[in-house]
């Protein structure tokens, strides 16, 4: 996959922990319009006995606010967003990926990233088009080379 179309694909935010809350992010970087403002991370489903449960780290969910816009407000039922977050064993340095939204073949991948494991803030990294099983690790490795390429 040419690494021009993973770049123009790319659209890269931050959350960060509302004060006094157990799970609720606001957004304090990045393009508007894309995610809801405010976000939750945490386990949301009842978990089943299964699997793929098992590996399941977190669940984003999210609702736009009426008069906030976003690119997934009218495609979802209700302005929500929804994400189950796995880990990735090959790429440990990352928090996980999630992938909105299947149900109506959007296939946009969301990889979190985060120093502080999610307890204060997190980075959201959305690939529009490449939450396919063929395109995953390769988003994975054009942020890896990324990330290490970004001054501190």
């Amino acid at each position: 996959m040419n690494e021009r179309f993973i770049e123009t694909s790319h659209i890269p935010l931050t959350y960060v922990k509302k004060e006094g809350t157990k799970g609720s992010f606001y957004q304090s970087y990045g393009k508007k319009g894309i995610l809801p403002e405010r976000i939750s991370l945490g386990i949301f489903a009842q978990r089943k006995d299964s699997q793929k449960d098992k590996v399941k780290k977190d669940e984003v969910n999210g609702t736009y606010k009426k008069a906030e816009e976003g690119i997934y407000k009218h495609l979802n039922n209700e302005r929500r967003i929804h994400s189950s977050i796995w880990g990735f064993e090959d790429y440990p340095e990352f928090y996980g990926y999630g992938i909105i939204d299947e149900r109506y073949a959007i296939y946009d991948l969301l990889i979190l990233y985060s120093g502080n494991n999610c307890s204060t803030s997190f980075d959201v990294h959305v690939f529009r088009g490449m939450g396919k099983p063929d395109f995953i690790s390769k988003a994975f490795q054009y942020l890896r080379y990324h990330l290490k390429q970004k001054p501190q």
